[in-house]
């Protein structure tokens, strides 16, 4: 649900910027495929608004250890529904992790149907993995949440990240270290490529509050996405 900070971001940046790309990882995928697909920063704000049953999953004893322990039939199916009606028109690129080997994998479009978002914006544990080309991925944001590298690759020189977890828990940060570990994979940059980087001024809530929508949350976390895109871009 931290997604609607990105909605907010977007809203005040759509105002000023007109990006040549758009790349995206965990719930950053689903949020840049409509802004890929042309979504004001109004439009987007309103889907988070109207998330409400869509946000409804339930626990369940899976089968198989990939299948997650939530059961997120309905993300699926918004994830479909919106692949089927929009289409991108920006450069758009997403990123997921390859369970085999722990590292990151760049995907770009035409190549991207529903299962890369959904497989980018699964969980381990909690949401269903999604075997493409023959290998398992998981959370695109597993090793960064904020994958810059993947932009750099597209070409892109002038940067404007948003961060949802740079302040994350440090059990979530030591979970992160450990998966980078394992991988080998560490974060790289380029003295010829711009970065700003948009982040959370203020804690947008605890693992609950991610997995459950609320309307109070999500008009807390849209205005702080705003203000946070507006002070970012006024110390440029």
């Amino acid at each position: 649900m931290f997604g609607a900070y990105q909605a907010g971001a977007w809203d005040f940046l759509s105002r000023n910027i007109l990006p040549d790309m758009i790349v995206g990882a965990s719930v950053g995928s689903l949020n840049g495929f409509l802004i890929a697909s042309g979504h004001t920063g109004g439009e987007l704000i309103e889907r988070w608004r109207n998330v409400g049953d869509l946000a409804d999953v339930r626990w369940r004893f899976p089968k198989r250890l990939h299948e997650g322990i939530l059961d997120n039939t309905r993300l699926e199916g918004m994830i479909q529904d919106l692949c089927e009606t929009y289409v991108p028109h920006l450069d758009f690129g997403v990123v997921l992790t390859e369970c085999r080997t722990m590292r990151p994998r760049l995907f770009r479009w035409p190549e991207i149907e529903w299962t890369h978002i959904a497989g980018s914006c699964s969980v381990p544990l909690f949401l269903r993995h999604y075997q493409i080309d023959g290998s398992w991925y998981s959370d695109g944001g597993l090793l960064d949440p904020a994958p810059v590298w993947a932009a750099m690759e597209m070409g892109a020189t002038q940067i404007i990240s948003i961060n949802l977890l740079k302040n994350r828990p440090w059990y979530l940060d030591a979970v992160i270290s450990a998966v980078r570990a394992c991988g080998g994979y560490a974060p790289q940059g380029s003295p010829n490529v711009s970065i700003m980087e948009i982040s959370p001024s203020q804690r947008l809530g605890t693992a609950v509050d991610a997995m459950r929508w609320s309307r109070t949350n999500t008009e807390r976390w849209i205005d702080l996405g705003r203000r946070d895109a507006e002070a970012a871009l006024g110390r440029l």
